[in-house]
Formats: structure tokens, sequence, C-alpha cells
């Protein structure tokens, strides 16, 4: 995999500014191959760059039905990991830019029966796990009042989305800045391997990032996109969504630094089940320096509401800065 490789390329230990905002992304993979946008990330110095590699397992084990007419049906059976490679350059002291480029499997892993094991530990119903979903994992099908509009129970490894943006951040004291970011996306992923959905992206957002007693660095992000071209599900598809992200860090042990993440979005889709709908994503992570020049995160999400996206999802990521 070609994101280990990476790994290793830019795993020289160092250092790199302290950035509130995880590498976390919605891993629905009708979601994920979206134009949805990355996250803002801490610009180095002008005429710098950095690279941010990502890495995230998520296991899904659901059956999602609209209740009204048409009855649209999601079955979702599959454990599901993307990896990404991010570079950041700063064009002067406000502007930067970013390329990120990454692939999608889709297949059976090794996480559903840890996460049966974590349920019954902490009293959580099972669901659909333990044999209940019907269907043979790998299996991903959305049917509309019988008819079957997306099918894939066969496991494969594709591209995802080229993701690009331009961010313009302004520097109002050491402890707050504020800023903008147009984000394109372009499908170069494969729409039957559901790596991505085929359509192209334009999105707005504004962010700030400020500092509250003393040590905790705190992230606020609303943005806009808009979208056209859907291939994996084009009948229900919606043309622009809503998205809005808040973070938190702040200093844990030694070196080591707690995060917390709330990322939402309204639906990218229309008469569909609540799986295809609207979906937040909480996320549990901690972060720390490594040398002068990196940086390890690691992160553990689940859906907030409960069944409108993947179950649960784990995030390592590496970022460099020479």
């Amino acid at each position: 995999m070609f994101a280990w490789a990476a790994l290793c390329l830019v795993f020289k230990t160092a250092r790199a500014d302290e950035n509130v905002w995880l590498p976390v992304r919605d891993q629905n993979p009708f979601v994920l191959g979206s134009g949805l946008p990355l996250l803002p990330q801490v610009a180095p110095a002008a005429g710098q760059w950095d690279a941010t590699v990502t890495l995230t397992e998520s296991n899904t084990q659901l059956w999602s039905t609209r209740s009204k007419a048409p009855q649209t049906q999601v079955m979702f059976g599959a454990e599901t990991r993307e990896s990404r490679v991010t570079l950041n350059y700063a064009i002067n002291d406000a502007w930067s830019a970013r390329a990120s480029i990454g692939d999608e499997w889709i297949g059976v892993g090794f996480l559903d029966r840890p996460i049966q094991h974590f349920h019954k530990w902490i009293g959580a119903p099972h669901g659909y796990r333990d044999g209940r979903l019907g269907g043979r994992p790998p299996v991903i099908r959305v049917t509309e009042d019988g008819q079957v509009l997306y099918e894939l129970d066969k496991s494969g490894q594709a591209l995802a989305p080229l993701l690009l943006d331009v961010t313009r951040e302004w520097r109002v004291s050491e402890t707050t800045s504020y800023g903008i970011s147009i984000g394109a996306k372009l499908p170069v992923g494969d729409t039957r391997r559901l790596s991505d959905v085929g359509d192209t992206g334009v999105s707005l957002s504004a962010f700030g990032e400020f500092v509250v007693f003393d040590d905790i660095k705190v992230g606020v992000r609303a943005g806009y996109l808009h979208s056209n071209g859907n291939d994996a599900l084009p009948g229900l598809a919606r043309s622009s969504v809503e998205f809005g992200d808040v973070s938190a860090r702040g200093p844990l042990l030694g070196q080591w630094n707690w995060v917390l993440q709330y990322d939402v979005h309204t639906a990218l889709y229309q008469r569909v089940p609540q799986f295809l709908g609207y979906a937040g994503v909480y996320t549990i992570g901690v972060a720390r320096p490594l040398g002068e020049h990196s940086e390890f995160v690691f992160g553990v999400s689940e859906d907030l509401p409960l069944g409108h996206t993947q179950d649960v999802s784990f995030m390592m990521a590496l970022r460099y800065r020479p």
C-alpha cells in the first residue's frame, strides 16, 4: 500500500507546529467520494512545504430504511480503508495551497470482531453484527422500491478523489487567526469500486482559530459545497451541501496533547434513509511531536447521531515539515 511507503518516506521524526484540527473525514464511501474539503491546516513558513500522510480504517454493518415512499434501503457490510497523502505549500505569509490524493479499499477486515467485543463490554446492542446482517461482507447495496440503484459485493481498491484548495489567512495576534478557503474536487477514482462518486465539486469555507484558558486551542469552521455529476447515485444526489466543524486541543501528559473534534454535514442525497442523510462524526484523539519536524496523530471516531454514517473509525497520521 502506497500510504505505508509514503509514511516511511516522510518519517524523519521532528516537531511540527501545533495543529488544532485532526485530519478526519466522514468514512461513508458515498460521502468520502464527494467533494467535502479537507480540514484547515497550519501553514508552513513562506516558501516552505509540509506533508501529511493519513490512514483511516473503518467498519460498519447495518441496514438503513426510509419509512415513507419511495422506500429506499441501504445494506452496508464492509470494512473500508482510506490512505491519503497531502502536500501543503505556503506561497507567502498569507496564502497557501494544498493538493491531496489517496486511495480507498473496501473489503473484509479485522475490526468487526473487536467492535463486537467492545459493544458487549459497554452493554451496547450488537446491531447487525455477528451474522445478523443477512448478507456476507463485503456487501453494499442501495435499492429504491425494490430496484437496485447501486451494488458492490467484491473486495477491491482504487484511487480516491483529488482534492485541491487555496487558503487566505489573517493572523490577528499570536493566539488568534481567521481564514477562508476555496476548494475543488476532481473525480479521478472509480465509481464502480465506490472510491469516488464521479462528481466535480467546488467549496467555500471560513474558519477561525484562537486560544482560551492560556493553553487550549480552539478551531471553528463553516462552509458550503456545490457539486455536479454524481454517477454512483445520480437520481438521489443533491447539488448543495453545508458543513461545519469544531475542534479543541490542549496539553495532556508530557509531550502528548488531547484533541476533541466534531464534524457535521447536511445530506448529500435526497429521498434516502438516515445512513445517506445528514451525519456527524465525533473524534477523540491524541497528538505528539516526534523530534523537531514531525508530529504523530491518532484518533477514534464514532458516528453521532448513531446510524447516520460509518460505525467506528480509527485514524492515524504523520505530519512532516522540513
